[in-house]
């Protein structure tokens, strides 16, 4: 698509874009302090708590393979709605949810509403703003990926320590109804021509085949995947850690949730000033070096000083970790979608469910390897960064360092 037929489609708001992109991540971190409260208060072990984030995954990562095209055969806006609606109906299950199944089970409908978001933010970015102004629209997004988790435990923090932990998801349930309102009061829709055909089953295998059969877009996605992966095993591992293990009290995830934001607002904030100075190729380099550099201090610590070390010790490499993380999703983002456009919600489900696939295998890791031990965030750390760093050498020797910046 040119860019004067781009100017002609409506702008989405920016805030509104973010709200619908950040919501699933905040309710991914807003219930995390409350885990050790919800396990004892079911009286299961904290490892089946940490299943309800793999479930919400799952949802996320299933529901990915059908959000964009229902956004490419209906628009974006009716899509939207519907996602919204299904969050906030997941939160109202977690709400009255007095087991740990029915809890597990919210999860994942959360999950499959919480989708919607960011698919149809991606989308729309691409329907809407030029070639030239995308990375910097995905890196100011992901800004707000970042704010959301980290505010979400301050928040959740200060619910456990007064409140019973289904405020959580009364919390969830009310800012879910909201975005349906402001979806349907301000959102325009920025695929004014849909695609009659995007849901006939071999145009839909079509559309899939086409991005999962370019080696750049699975590169991308599954570098973005390990990074999310790192994002949600930190998210599910920092409360055991902090309360369980460091025996601190509820004030610290505060802590952690805004040395994490530092971290990673830092690292996107940097991105988006380096993106028009650097190749995005040493970007990425740069990030994965600070990522997998961050991942062995986390484990020096952890063989080090063990579970007498302070929470200083752990949460800097933590921090470094985010930061690398900041680095490299926006780039990773905006180069998987840069060369799909007719196709451009195909390829963000496609993308949305490689990471989101990713990063729940690293949330189900997580809760398998559960020993309440300052070496489980580490180990897993290490293995999404290794295996990351192993694709990015693999990826360079076959392609080089120095191709041209990908942008359509």
């Amino acid at each position: 698509m040119s860019n004067s037929a781009q100017q002609r489609i409506p702008r989405p708001s920016l805030p509104l874009l973010a709200f619908m992109m950040s919501l699933g991540p905040f309710g991914d971190t807003e219930y995390t302090p409350a885990m050790p409260e919800i396990a004892r208060s079911l009286d299961v072990d904290y490892s089946m708590v940490q299943f309800t984030m793999a479930s919400y995954l799952i949802g996320m990562a299933l529901s990915e393979l059908f959000y964009g095209a229902l956004a490419d055969r209906f628009g974006r806006r009716p899509v939207m709605l519907v996602g919204a609606g299904i969050l906030t109906a997941g939160a109202l299950i977690c709400l009255v949810s007095f087991s740990i199944w029915p809890l597990i089970g919210g999860r994942m409908i959360q999950g499959v509403g919480a989708t919607a978001g960011g698919v149809i933010a991606k989308a729309a970015v691409r329907d809407a703003f030029a070639s030239d102004q995308r990375e910097r629209v995905y890196a100011q997004l992901n800004a707000a990926f970042a704010l959301a988790p980290a505010i979400g435990p301050i928040l959740g923090s200060i619910i456990a320590q007064s409140l019973d932990w289904h405020i959580n998801f009364a919390v969830l349930a009310a800012l879910s109804a909201l975005l349906w309102l402001l979806t349907w009061r301000y959102l325009p829709e920025t695929k004014p021509k849909v695609n009659a055909r995007a849901l006939q089953p071999a145009r839909l295998w079509r559309s899939y085949k086409r991005p999962l059969a370019a080696p750049d877009f699975l590169f991308y996605a599954v570098l973005g995947g390990c990074c999310i992966g790192v994002v949600y095993t930190a998210l599910i591992g920092a409360p055991d850690l902090v309360l369980n293990v460091l025996g601190m009290g509820t004030f610290a995830i505060i802590i952690v949730a805004l040395a994490v934001l530092i971290g990673f607002a830092s690292g996107a904030g940097l991105c988006a000033w380096l993106s028009k100075r650097l190749r995005d190729l040493y970007l990425l380099s740069a990030g994965l070096g600070v990522l997998l550099a961050g991942s062995f201090a986390l484990l020096a610590v952890a063989l080090a000083v063990g579970e007498q070390g302070t929470l200083a010790m752990y949460l800097t490499p933590i921090s470094f970790c985010f930061f690398g993380v900041g680095l490299i999703v926006p780039v990773s983002t905006a180069n998987a979608m840069a060369p799909f456009n007719r196709i451009a919600g195909a390829a963000s489900s496609v993308l949305g469910f490689t990471r989101m696939g990713i990063a729940a295998i690293g949330t189900i890791a997580m809760s398998l390897l559960h020993q309440s031990s300052v070496y489980d965030m580490p180990i897993v750390f290490l293995g999404l960064s290794g295996l990351a760093s192993v694709i990015f050498v693999a990826y360079v020797a076959l392609r080089g360092l120095t191709p041209a910046k990908s942008r359509s």
